[in-house]
């Protein structure tokens, strides 16, 4: 099985010009904890609720009058829809991302998150390992 099998397709972005309130929005009304950030559909960075709560809201910085581009990762690790979910899981768990942007010609065309391939752990053993160590609190 391929990763372009069990991606999400149906993508929440913003740009690197939204503000944060503008993406915070979109995330809560679409119910989604991270948000590919795109430039003319090209993969330029990701953002997370998290971003938003540590690097913008805990400093004081105002979401109204802050940009994605302020507090986004840059360059994010990304996938292939034609890789193989075990080259996916090792890909998120030497990274320790949760979250695994998929592009294809340069161009964002689905996500992989843990909850995807959690849901095919009797599949491969290397999907529960994946999850046990992305999980881990890092110290």
């Amino acid at each position: 099985m391929n990763i372009r099998d069990i991606m999400t397709t149906e993508l929440v972005t913003c740009t690197p010009n939204d503000t944060l309130m503008q993406v915070a929005q979109k995330m809560q009304s679409m119910d989604v904890g991270s948000c590919p950030v795109v430039d003319q559909n090209t993969l330029v960075g990701i953002v997370t609720d998290r971003d938003i709560t540590v690097r913008a809201i805990s400093k004081g910085f105002d979401p109204n009058n802050t940009f994605v581009s302020d507090i986004m990762t840059p360059n994010p690790i990304y996938g292939s829809q034609y890789m193989s979910m075990e080259d996916a899981c090792l890909l998120m768990q030497d990274n320790q991302i949760r979250r695994l942007p998929i592009v294809d010609n340069s161009r964002l065309v689905g996500i992989v998150t843990l909850a995807d391939l959690a849901m095919d752990l009797d599949e491969d053993e290397i999907l529960a390992e994946t999850l046990e160590k992305i999980s881990l609190p890092s110290h």
